[in-house]
Protein backbone atom coordinates (compact mmCIF):
# COMPACT_ATOMS: atom_id res chain seq x y z
CA UNK A 1 0.00 0.00 0.00
CA UNK A 2 1.22 3.45 -0.53
CA UNK A 3 1.13 6.06 1.86
CA UNK A 4 0.64 9.58 0.20
CA UNK A 5 0.45 12.78 2.49
CA UNK A 6 -0.89 16.18 0.57
CA UNK A 7 0.26 19.46 1.80
CA UNK A 8 -1.93 22.28 1.09
CA UNK A 9 -0.08 25.85 2.19
CA UNK A 10 2.28 24.38 5.04
CA UNK A 11 4.01 21.28 5.60
CA UNK A 12 1.84 20.16 8.91
CA UNK A 13 3.10 16.78 8.80
CA UNK A 14 3.89 14.99 12.27
CA UNK A 15 6.24 12.25 11.97
CA UNK A 16 4.24 10.58 14.59
CA UNK A 17 1.41 9.94 12.64
CA UNK A 18 3.13 7.89 10.39
CA UNK A 19 5.70 6.01 12.86
CA UNK A 20 7.88 3.61 11.05
CA UNK A 21 6.06 3.97 7.52
CA UNK A 22 7.45 5.01 4.36
CA UNK A 23 5.42 7.30 2.62
CA UNK A 24 4.91 10.22 -0.68
CA UNK A 25 4.68 13.89 -0.27
CA UNK A 26 2.93 16.14 -2.45
CA UNK A 27 3.06 20.07 -1.64
CA UNK A 28 1.05 22.24 -3.00
CA UNK A 29 2.53 24.97 -1.74
CA UNK A 30 2.72 28.56 -3.95
CA UNK A 31 5.67 29.22 -6.29
CA UNK A 32 7.85 31.22 -3.79
CA UNK A 33 7.84 28.37 -1.98
CA UNK A 34 9.26 24.43 -2.18
CA UNK A 35 7.15 22.94 -4.27
CA UNK A 36 6.20 19.41 -5.81
CA UNK A 37 3.28 20.07 -7.62
CA UNK A 38 2.94 23.26 -10.37
CA UNK A 39 0.15 24.30 -10.34
CA UNK A 40 -2.28 28.02 -11.86
CA UNK A 41 -5.57 26.54 -10.70
CA UNK A 42 -6.19 29.84 -8.73
CA UNK A 43 -6.64 31.11 -12.03
CA UNK A 44 -10.60 29.11 -11.83
CA UNK A 45 -11.56 31.76 -9.60
CA UNK A 46 -9.09 34.74 -9.88
CA UNK A 47 -10.20 35.08 -13.52
CA UNK A 48 -13.53 36.45 -11.86
CA UNK A 49 -12.15 38.52 -9.55
CA UNK A 50 -12.77 36.46 -6.64
CA UNK A 51 -10.21 35.82 -3.83
CA UNK A 52 -11.83 32.03 -3.09
CA UNK A 53 -14.08 29.52 -4.10
CA UNK A 54 -16.71 28.28 -1.89
CA UNK A 55 -15.17 26.21 0.88
CA UNK A 56 -16.56 23.02 -0.03
CA UNK A 57 -15.66 23.72 -4.16
CA UNK A 58 -12.37 23.87 -2.37
CA UNK A 59 -11.97 21.23 -0.79
CA UNK A 60 -13.39 19.51 -4.25
CA UNK A 61 -10.55 20.55 -6.33
CA UNK A 62 -7.69 19.88 -3.92
CA UNK A 63 -9.43 16.27 -3.10
CA UNK A 64 -9.13 15.64 -7.06
CA UNK A 65 -6.04 17.85 -7.72
CA UNK A 66 -4.39 14.82 -4.71
CA UNK A 67 -5.76 12.01 -6.92
CA UNK A 68 -4.31 13.23 -9.95
CA UNK A 69 -1.20 13.54 -8.25
CA UNK A 70 -1.27 10.16 -7.23
CA UNK A 71 -2.66 8.60 -9.58
CA UNK A 72 -0.06 10.48 -12.02
CA UNK A 73 3.58 9.45 -10.29
CA UNK A 74 2.65 6.51 -8.57
CA UNK A 75 3.23 3.77 -11.57
CA UNK A 76 1.12 0.45 -12.05
CA UNK A 77 4.05 -1.81 -12.88
CA UNK A 78 5.30 -1.26 -9.14
CA UNK A 79 2.25 -2.84 -7.78
CA UNK A 80 1.88 -7.19 -7.93
CA UNK A 81 -0.34 -7.36 -11.04
CA UNK A 82 0.93 -4.26 -12.73
CA UNK A 83 -2.14 -2.46 -13.07
CA UNK A 84 -4.59 -2.48 -9.84
CA UNK A 85 -2.59 -0.30 -6.90
CA UNK A 86 -3.93 0.50 -3.21
CA UNK A 87 -3.69 4.19 -2.30
CA UNK A 88 -4.05 5.70 1.01
CA UNK A 89 -4.45 9.54 0.88
CA UNK A 90 -4.83 12.14 3.24
CA UNK A 91 -6.02 15.34 2.37
CA UNK A 92 -6.06 18.39 3.89
CA UNK A 93 -9.99 19.76 3.89
CA UNK A 94 -11.51 22.66 5.35
CA UNK A 95 -15.30 20.69 5.44
CA UNK A 96 -14.03 17.42 7.59
CA UNK A 97 -17.27 16.11 8.52
CA UNK A 98 -18.99 16.54 5.16
CA UNK A 99 -16.28 15.02 3.29
CA UNK A 100 -16.04 12.16 6.47
CA UNK A 101 -19.69 11.23 5.96
CA UNK A 102 -19.28 10.34 2.32
CA UNK A 103 -15.86 9.08 2.26
CA UNK A 104 -16.78 5.37 1.71
CA UNK A 105 -18.85 6.56 -1.37
CA UNK A 106 -16.37 8.12 -2.47
CA UNK A 107 -13.89 5.85 -2.45
CA UNK A 108 -16.09 3.36 -4.22
CA UNK A 109 -16.71 6.22 -6.87
CA UNK A 110 -13.10 6.52 -7.43
CA UNK A 111 -11.69 3.18 -7.75
CA UNK A 112 -14.45 2.61 -10.08
CA UNK A 113 -12.92 5.37 -12.15
CA UNK A 114 -9.31 4.42 -12.07
CA UNK A 115 -9.53 0.68 -11.53
CA UNK A 116 -7.66 0.69 -8.16
CA UNK A 117 -8.09 0.75 -4.42
CA UNK A 118 -8.29 4.15 -3.10
CA UNK A 119 -8.79 5.06 0.36
CA UNK A 120 -8.97 8.65 2.21
CA UNK A 121 -8.24 10.25 5.02
CA UNK A 122 -9.42 14.08 6.08
CA UNK A 123 -7.85 16.16 7.90
CA UNK A 124 -8.96 19.21 9.31
CA UNK A 125 -7.31 22.69 7.99
CA UNK A 126 -8.19 26.26 8.06
CA UNK A 127 -6.11 27.83 5.69
CA UNK A 128 -7.56 28.88 2.16
CA UNK A 129 -5.38 28.07 -0.97
CA UNK A 130 -3.99 30.88 -2.59
CA UNK A 131 -6.66 33.31 -1.61
CA UNK A 132 -3.89 35.83 -1.53
CA UNK A 133 -4.49 37.88 -4.48
CA UNK A 134 -7.57 39.51 -6.40
CA UNK A 135 -7.18 39.89 -10.13
CA UNK A 136 -8.37 43.66 -11.73
CA UNK A 137 -7.48 42.59 -15.13
CA UNK A 138 -8.45 40.37 -18.08
CA UNK A 139 -11.97 39.23 -15.73
CA UNK A 140 -14.58 37.48 -17.02
CA UNK A 141 -17.92 38.59 -16.46
CA UNK A 142 -20.13 35.07 -14.58
CA UNK A 143 -23.54 36.67 -15.38
CA UNK A 144 -23.28 36.27 -19.38
CA UNK A 145 -22.94 32.45 -19.16
CA UNK A 146 -25.60 29.88 -18.28
CA UNK A 147 -23.40 26.49 -18.59
CA UNK A 148 -19.70 24.86 -18.41
CA UNK A 149 -18.76 22.39 -20.82
CA UNK A 150 -15.54 20.35 -21.39
CA UNK A 151 -13.47 21.28 -23.89
CA UNK A 152 -10.23 18.83 -24.04
CA UNK A 153 -9.67 19.67 -28.11
CA UNK A 154 -10.80 16.08 -28.44
CA UNK A 155 -13.65 15.63 -31.50
CA UNK A 156 -16.27 15.11 -28.84
CA UNK A 157 -16.10 18.06 -27.02
CA UNK A 158 -15.62 19.95 -30.14
CA UNK A 159 -19.16 18.67 -31.84
CA UNK A 160 -20.67 19.14 -28.06
CA UNK A 161 -19.08 22.98 -28.30
CA UNK A 162 -21.34 22.92 -31.88
CA UNK A 163 -24.26 21.72 -30.03
CA UNK A 164 -24.51 24.17 -27.34
CA UNK A 165 -23.51 27.10 -29.49
CA UNK A 166 -26.29 25.80 -31.85
CA UNK A 167 -28.79 25.86 -29.00
CA UNK A 168 -27.68 29.82 -28.47
CA UNK A 169 -26.21 28.18 -24.68
CA UNK A 170 -23.86 30.84 -22.99
CA UNK A 171 -21.37 28.49 -22.31
CA UNK A 172 -17.79 29.01 -20.58
CA UNK A 173 -15.70 26.20 -21.59
CA UNK A 174 -12.78 24.36 -19.32
CA UNK A 175 -10.06 22.75 -20.54
CA UNK A 176 -6.48 21.04 -18.81
CA UNK A 177 -3.56 22.84 -20.15
CA UNK A 178 -0.70 19.52 -20.69
CA UNK A 179 1.57 20.97 -23.02
CA UNK A 180 2.34 24.14 -25.35
CA UNK A 181 1.59 22.54 -28.78
CA UNK A 182 -2.01 21.01 -26.93
CA UNK A 183 -3.03 24.39 -26.11
CA UNK A 184 -2.51 25.99 -29.47
CA UNK A 185 -4.71 23.55 -30.46
CA UNK A 186 -7.34 24.30 -27.79
CA UNK A 187 -7.47 27.70 -28.52
CA UNK A 188 -7.51 27.58 -32.13
CA UNK A 189 -10.88 25.11 -32.03
CA UNK A 190 -12.42 27.41 -29.90
CA UNK A 191 -12.04 31.09 -31.78
CA UNK A 192 -12.96 28.71 -34.57
CA UNK A 193 -16.50 28.11 -32.66
CA UNK A 194 -16.28 31.92 -30.98
CA UNK A 195 -16.09 33.62 -34.15
CA UNK A 196 -18.47 32.00 -36.20
CA UNK A 197 -21.34 31.95 -33.55
CA UNK A 198 -21.18 35.95 -32.57
CA UNK A 199 -24.48 35.71 -31.09
CA UNK A 200 -23.61 33.70 -28.13
CA UNK A 201 -21.34 34.52 -25.30
CA UNK A 202 -18.83 31.83 -24.75
CA UNK A 203 -15.21 31.71 -22.98
CA UNK A 204 -11.98 29.17 -23.10
CA UNK A 205 -10.73 28.74 -19.82
CA UNK A 206 -7.50 26.65 -18.99
CA UNK A 207 -5.49 25.51 -15.87
CA UNK A 208 -3.21 23.09 -15.03
CA UNK A 209 -1.84 20.55 -12.52
CA UNK A 210 1.79 19.07 -12.90
CA UNK A 211 2.68 16.97 -10.49
CA UNK A 212 6.33 16.50 -10.09
CA UNK A 213 7.84 13.39 -8.30
CA UNK A 214 6.85 13.37 -4.55
CA UNK A 215 8.95 13.34 -1.64
CA UNK A 216 9.89 10.07 -0.29
CA UNK A 217 10.31 9.54 3.66
CA UNK A 218 10.91 6.49 5.21
CA UNK A 219 13.99 4.23 5.70
CA UNK A 220 13.11 2.46 2.28
CA UNK A 221 12.45 4.28 -1.21
CA UNK A 222 11.15 3.25 -4.45
CA UNK A 223 11.96 3.80 -8.02
CA UNK A 224 8.90 5.71 -9.52
CA UNK A 225 8.44 6.52 -12.82
CA UNK A 226 5.75 8.23 -14.52
CA UNK A 227 2.41 6.69 -15.00
CA UNK A 228 0.89 7.32 -18.70
CA UNK A 229 -2.88 5.66 -17.51
CA UNK A 230 -3.50 8.52 -15.69
CA UNK A 231 -7.66 7.62 -14.93
CA UNK A 232 -8.74 9.83 -12.95
CA UNK A 233 -7.24 13.90 -15.15
CA UNK A 234 -11.19 13.86 -16.12
CA UNK A 235 -11.68 13.92 -11.89
CA UNK A 236 -9.89 16.93 -11.78
CA UNK A 237 -11.10 18.59 -15.22
CA UNK A 238 -14.62 17.80 -13.57
CA UNK A 239 -13.55 19.49 -10.29
CA UNK A 240 -12.21 21.88 -12.15
CA UNK A 241 -15.77 22.69 -14.41
CA UNK A 242 -17.61 22.42 -10.89
CA UNK A 243 -15.73 25.36 -9.52
CA UNK A 244 -16.32 27.48 -12.27
CA UNK A 245 -20.24 26.62 -12.45
CA UNK A 246 -20.61 27.40 -9.08
CA UNK A 247 -19.73 31.01 -9.60
CA UNK A 248 -21.29 31.49 -12.19
CA UNK A 249 -24.47 30.11 -10.28
CA UNK A 250 -25.41 26.84 -7.78
CA UNK A 251 -27.83 25.45 -10.50
CA UNK A 252 -25.47 26.07 -13.17
CA UNK A 253 -24.55 22.70 -15.19
CA UNK A 254 -21.98 21.13 -16.12
CA UNK A 255 -21.17 19.13 -19.59
CA UNK A 256 -18.97 16.48 -20.57
CA UNK A 257 -20.08 15.52 -23.74
CA UNK A 258 -18.67 12.14 -24.78
CA UNK A 259 -20.17 9.81 -27.24
CA UNK A 260 -22.15 6.68 -25.42
CA UNK A 261 -19.37 3.87 -26.38
CA UNK A 262 -17.03 5.01 -24.81
CA UNK A 263 -19.00 6.06 -22.03
CA UNK A 264 -20.21 2.49 -20.82
CA UNK A 265 -16.98 0.97 -21.95
CA UNK A 266 -17.54 -1.80 -22.68
CA UNK A 267 -14.13 -4.25 -22.38
CA UNK A 268 -13.03 -5.25 -26.10
CA UNK A 269 -11.50 -8.30 -24.11
CA UNK A 270 -11.95 -10.00 -21.03
CA UNK A 271 -8.29 -8.88 -20.09
CA UNK A 272 -9.30 -5.42 -20.42
CA UNK A 273 -11.97 -5.22 -17.98
CA UNK A 274 -10.24 -3.39 -15.58
CA UNK A 275 -7.88 -0.25 -14.98
CA UNK A 276 -7.63 -0.04 -19.19
CA UNK A 277 -10.85 1.46 -19.46
CA UNK A 278 -11.65 4.73 -18.57
CA UNK A 279 -15.15 5.11 -16.95
CA UNK A 280 -15.63 8.93 -17.27
CA UNK A 281 -18.94 9.22 -18.21
CA UNK A 282 -20.41 5.85 -17.36
CA UNK A 283 -23.67 6.42 -15.37
CA UNK A 284 -22.74 4.65 -12.79
CA UNK A 285 -19.30 6.89 -11.87
CA UNK A 286 -21.60 10.13 -13.19
CA UNK A 287 -24.54 9.36 -10.78
CA UNK A 288 -22.27 8.27 -7.80
CA UNK A 289 -20.65 11.81 -8.50
CA UNK A 290 -23.61 13.93 -8.60
CA UNK A 291 -24.83 11.88 -5.74
CA UNK A 292 -21.84 12.36 -3.41
CA UNK A 293 -21.79 16.11 -4.40
CA UNK A 294 -25.32 16.85 -3.41
CA UNK A 295 -24.54 15.48 0.05
CA UNK A 296 -21.57 18.15 0.42
CA UNK A 297 -23.51 20.71 -0.29
CA UNK A 298 -22.77 20.87 -4.03
CA UNK A 299 -25.57 21.69 -6.25
CA UNK A 300 -24.71 21.89 -9.73
CA UNK A 301 -24.83 18.85 -11.93
CA UNK A 302 -22.65 16.98 -14.56
CA UNK A 303 -24.20 14.99 -17.51
CA UNK A 304 -23.47 14.09 -20.90
CA UNK A 305 -26.06 14.92 -23.98
CA UNK A 306 -24.28 12.46 -26.01
CA UNK A 307 -24.66 9.55 -23.89
CA UNK A 308 -27.49 7.57 -26.21
CA UNK A 309 -25.22 8.39 -29.17
CA UNK A 310 -22.37 6.89 -31.28
CA UNK A 311 -19.72 8.74 -32.44
CA UNK A 312 -20.72 8.35 -35.93
CA UNK A 313 -23.66 9.51 -34.97
CA UNK A 314 -22.47 12.57 -33.42
CA UNK A 315 -20.95 13.44 -36.43
CA UNK A 316 -24.08 13.04 -38.85
CA UNK A 317 -25.26 15.85 -36.66
CA UNK A 318 -22.40 18.17 -37.68
CA UNK A 319 -21.40 16.86 -41.00
CA UNK A 320 -23.28 20.31 -42.99
CA UNK A 321 -22.10 22.93 -40.10
CA UNK A 322 -19.57 24.89 -41.47
CA UNK A 323 -17.32 24.93 -38.54
CA UNK A 324 -16.89 21.61 -38.37
CA UNK A 325 -16.28 21.24 -42.41
CA UNK A 326 -13.33 23.31 -41.57
CA UNK A 327 -12.05 22.30 -37.90
CA UNK A 328 -13.20 19.02 -37.33
CA UNK A 329 -10.02 17.21 -38.85
CA UNK A 330 -7.67 19.44 -36.37
CA UNK A 331 -9.24 17.67 -33.50
CA UNK A 332 -6.93 15.61 -31.45
CA UNK A 333 -8.84 12.27 -29.91
CA UNK A 334 -5.40 10.19 -29.46
CA UNK A 335 -4.45 9.25 -26.33
CA UNK A 336 -0.99 10.18 -27.12
CA UNK A 337 -1.08 12.68 -29.15
CA UNK A 338 2.50 14.44 -28.69
CA UNK A 339 4.44 11.08 -28.76
CA UNK A 340 4.59 11.31 -32.37
CA UNK A 341 7.53 13.68 -31.72
CA UNK A 342 10.00 10.52 -31.56
CA UNK A 343 8.68 9.25 -35.18
CA UNK A 344 9.88 12.03 -37.11
CA UNK A 345 13.37 10.82 -37.37
CA UNK A 346 11.40 7.92 -39.43
CA UNK A 347 9.43 10.22 -41.39
CA UNK A 348 9.19 14.36 -42.24
CA UNK A 349 5.37 13.95 -42.67
CA UNK A 350 5.15 13.09 -39.11
CA UNK A 351 3.65 16.12 -37.18
CA UNK A 352 3.57 17.19 -33.64
CA UNK A 353 0.99 16.96 -31.89
CA UNK A 354 -1.31 14.22 -34.24
CA UNK A 355 -3.38 11.54 -34.31
CA UNK A 356 -1.58 8.26 -33.64
CA UNK A 357 -4.45 6.07 -35.72
CA UNK A 358 -3.59 3.11 -34.10
CA UNK A 359 -5.07 3.50 -30.52
CA UNK A 360 -8.17 2.78 -29.65
CA UNK A 361 -10.00 6.52 -29.20
CA UNK A 362 -7.80 7.07 -33.10
CA UNK A 363 -9.69 3.74 -34.23
CA UNK A 364 -12.92 4.96 -33.20
CA UNK A 365 -12.63 8.13 -34.44
CA UNK A 366 -11.52 6.56 -38.14
CA UNK A 367 -14.86 4.63 -37.71
CA UNK A 368 -16.84 7.76 -36.93
CA UNK A 369 -15.69 9.31 -39.89
CA UNK A 370 -16.08 6.87 -42.17
CA UNK A 371 -19.85 7.00 -41.19
CA UNK A 372 -19.85 10.27 -42.90
CA UNK A 373 -17.72 9.34 -45.57
CA UNK A 374 -14.78 11.76 -45.31
CA UNK A 375 -12.37 12.25 -43.14
CA UNK A 376 -9.26 15.05 -43.42
CA UNK A 377 -7.44 13.85 -40.54
CA UNK A 378 -3.72 14.00 -40.64
CA UNK A 379 -2.99 10.79 -38.99
CA UNK A 380 0.46 9.38 -38.46
CA UNK A 381 1.59 7.77 -41.69
CA UNK A 382 4.13 5.43 -40.42
CA UNK A 383 1.27 3.25 -39.37
CA UNK A 384 -1.90 1.84 -41.14
CA UNK A 385 -5.21 -0.62 -40.19
CA UNK A 386 -3.59 -3.42 -41.83
CA UNK A 387 -2.53 -7.46 -41.01
CA UNK A 388 1.15 -6.31 -41.78
CA UNK A 389 0.68 -3.75 -38.62
CA UNK A 390 -0.25 -6.26 -36.52
CA UNK A 391 2.06 -8.97 -37.19
CA UNK A 392 5.44 -6.40 -37.54
CA UNK A 393 7.83 -7.87 -35.26
CA UNK A 394 9.63 -4.65 -35.19
CA UNK A 395 5.88 -3.07 -33.90
CA UNK A 396 7.26 -1.75 -30.40
CA UNK A 397 5.29 -0.85 -27.17
CA UNK A 398 2.53 -3.24 -28.08
CA UNK A 399 1.12 -0.83 -30.38
CA UNK A 400 -1.20 -2.85 -32.47
CA UNK A 401 -2.86 -4.22 -29.43
CA UNK A 402 -5.63 -1.74 -29.24
CA UNK A 403 -5.91 -2.97 -32.99
CA UNK A 404 -6.02 -6.25 -31.84
CA UNK A 405 -8.60 -5.88 -28.88
CA UNK A 406 -10.92 -4.42 -31.47
CA UNK A 407 -10.84 -7.21 -33.52
CA UNK A 408 -11.49 -9.82 -31.26
CA UNK A 409 -14.95 -7.54 -29.81
CA UNK A 410 -16.26 -7.59 -33.24
CA UNK A 411 -15.74 -11.05 -33.39
CA UNK A 412 -17.45 -11.34 -30.57
CA UNK A 413 -20.35 -9.04 -31.27
CA UNK A 414 -20.72 -10.99 -34.79
CA UNK A 415 -20.72 -14.34 -33.04
CA UNK A 416 -23.51 -13.22 -30.20
CA UNK A 417 -25.39 -10.28 -31.92
CA UNK A 418 -28.68 -11.99 -32.19
CA UNK A 419 -28.66 -12.91 -28.87
CA UNK A 420 -29.91 -9.85 -26.68
CA UNK A 421 -28.90 -11.68 -23.29
CA UNK A 422 -25.44 -12.03 -24.18
CA UNK A 423 -25.03 -8.02 -25.23
CA UNK A 424 -27.10 -6.88 -22.07
CA UNK A 425 -24.72 -9.13 -20.34
CA UNK A 426 -21.53 -7.19 -21.55
CA UNK A 427 -22.79 -3.81 -20.22
CA UNK A 428 -23.53 -4.96 -16.98
CA UNK A 429 -20.48 -6.58 -16.26
CA UNK A 430 -19.35 -3.16 -14.75
CA UNK A 431 -22.28 -2.49 -12.65
CA UNK A 432 -26.07 -2.04 -13.29
CA UNK A 433 -28.01 -0.02 -14.96
CA UNK A 434 -31.50 1.21 -15.49
CA UNK A 435 -33.43 -0.22 -18.21
CA UNK A 436 -33.68 3.23 -20.06
CA UNK A 437 -29.69 3.14 -19.69
CA UNK A 438 -29.63 -0.84 -20.69
CA UNK A 439 -31.46 0.12 -23.65
CA UNK A 440 -30.09 3.23 -24.76
CA UNK A 441 -26.53 1.63 -24.08
CA UNK A 442 -27.57 -1.33 -26.08
CA UNK A 443 -28.58 0.42 -29.52
CA UNK A 444 -25.72 2.68 -29.21
CA UNK A 445 -23.33 -0.37 -28.44
CA UNK A 446 -24.68 -2.08 -31.69
CA UNK A 447 -24.64 1.03 -34.11
CA UNK A 448 -20.79 1.50 -32.35
CA UNK A 449 -19.77 -1.94 -33.21
CA UNK A 450 -21.33 -2.03 -36.91
CA UNK A 451 -19.62 1.75 -37.50
CA UNK A 452 -16.08 -0.42 -36.66
CA UNK A 453 -17.19 -3.24 -38.69
CA UNK A 454 -17.68 -1.13 -41.70
CA UNK A 455 -14.39 0.67 -41.07
CA UNK A 456 -12.70 -3.04 -40.71
CA UNK A 457 -13.98 -3.70 -44.03
CA UNK A 458 -13.32 -0.51 -46.07
CA UNK A 459 -9.92 0.41 -44.70
CA UNK A 460 -8.39 -2.91 -42.98
CA UNK A 461 -5.71 -4.43 -45.44
CA UNK A 462 -5.85 -8.24 -44.51
CA UNK A 463 -8.16 -7.64 -41.36
CA UNK A 464 -11.44 -9.29 -42.09
CA UNK A 465 -9.49 -12.80 -42.83
CA UNK A 466 -6.59 -12.31 -39.54
CA UNK A 467 -9.96 -11.64 -37.63
CA UNK A 468 -11.67 -14.43 -38.79
CA UNK A 469 -14.93 -12.95 -39.66
CA UNK A 470 -14.46 -13.58 -43.49
CA UNK A 471 -17.65 -16.14 -43.82
CA UNK A 472 -19.55 -13.76 -41.86
CA UNK A 473 -19.08 -10.70 -44.20
CA UNK A 474 -19.48 -12.78 -47.34
CA UNK A 475 -22.81 -13.97 -46.07
CA UNK A 476 -24.81 -11.23 -44.49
Amino acid sequence: MSKIWINKNNDDLNLNDLPEENFLLFNLFNKKNKSNVKTDMEQIWRRFGLKSLTTINEDFLIIASSIFCADKRIPRKNFSDNWTRTLNLSIPVLEVEKWNSVKEELEYAISFLSGDKWRFEFRPTELRFRADKINTKNLIDAGKYDSVSLFSGGLDSFCGALTLSEKERNTLFLGFKEYSLLTNRQRELFESIDDYYTKVESELLLFNVNPLAPVQRGEKSEKLSVESSSRSRSLLFIAGAMSVASIIGEETPVYIPENGFIGVNVPLTDSRAGSCSTRTTHPIFINSLNLILGKVGIRNRISNFYWNKSKGEILEEHQNNKVFKHYAYRTLSCSHPCLSRYDKKKSDRVVTPCNCGYCYPCLIRKASFINIGNDETDYNPLYELSRDFILNHNNIQGRASDLKAILFSLRRYIDHQEDDDYIKGLLLRQGPLTNEELDGYERVYRKSMEELLKMVRTNGKGLIDYAGIEEVVRHE
